[in-house]
């Protein structure tokens, strides 16, 4: 199938996540702030992912949207939690913050594939091949362009393969989900799996970012060399340059 196509159908999708339309339409309340249309919307997002990119890239959107919604809605309602026992709470409380943080998991685990399938789905190094190759020079808007496409690249078959990579040889979500890496060490606690999460998603962030940035500063300096397009239409394809 065409990437425009699958393009375009990920844009229709991802419209009703701006708008919000048709999903006021089907308001039923399944659970404190789980709506009947935002389910149906997340099966046609996760549907769309799995069909449209394959098995592969949908699992790989699944683990990253697991990595980010977790720590948000775990630390989010713990804080929130945490606050409300110091004031003190009543039903209607604990209801809200529920409402609230269930609505934002789904939120989160919808939008998140949809926007990762968007950036999956867009052929990046073409684009880069096209700006490069430009016969009469390139831009200032499209040198702005190749920064953002190179950028795109690094993140989406470097830093997150990588990110992906260090999860799954440090045994990371083994250590967050409670099972045993060894049979010598004891399970360990809600409260110490909780402070893992956070100490574990910090690091992964925080790596994530130099990771993605590192490379911009020598990036910059390549693409600024490259000849503009007043520079080059000036110049003379018969002139061999200064002589001797």
């Amino acid at each position: 199938m065409n990437w425009r196509f699958k393009l375009l159908l990920f844009g229709i999708l991802a419209l009703t996540a701006f708008s919000g339309y048709p999903l006021g339409y089907f308001h039923e309340t399944l659970f404190p702030g789980l709506t009947l249309g935002w389910i149906v919307y997340a099966a046609l997002v996760h549907a769309a992912t799995l069909v449209l990119l394959g098995t592969s890239p949908y699992r790989l959107a699944l683990i990253i949207s697991l990595l980010i919604t977790l720590p948000v809605v775990l630390l989010g309602a713990a804080i929130s939690l945490s606050i409300l026992f110091f004031r003190g709470w009543t039903a209607a409380d604990l209801t809200v913050i529920m409402s609230h943080y269930v609505a934002l998991a789904v939120t989160m685990f919808t939008v998140i594939p949809l926007a990762l399938s968007i950036m999956a789905t867009i052929p990046f190094h073409r684009m880069e091949n096209r700006l490069l190759s430009q016969p009469g020079g390139v831009s200032l808007l499209q040198k702005s362009a190749l920064m953002f496409v190179r950028v795109c690249i690094h993140v989406i078959y470097f830093v997150i393969p990588d990110i992906l990579e260090v999860l799954r040889e440090e045994r990371i979500l083994n250590q967050i989900m409670g099972r045993h890496v060894s049979t010598g060490q004891p399970k360990p606690s809600l409260r110490l799996r909780g402070m893992l999460l956070v100490r574990n998603m910090v690091q992964i962030g925080v790596e994530g970012i130099c990771s993605s940035v590192r490379h911009i500063p020598l990036w910059a300096e390549e693409i600024a060399r490259l000849p503009g397009k007043r520079t080059r239409a000036n110049s003379d394809p018969k002139d061999p340059g200064p002589r001797e």
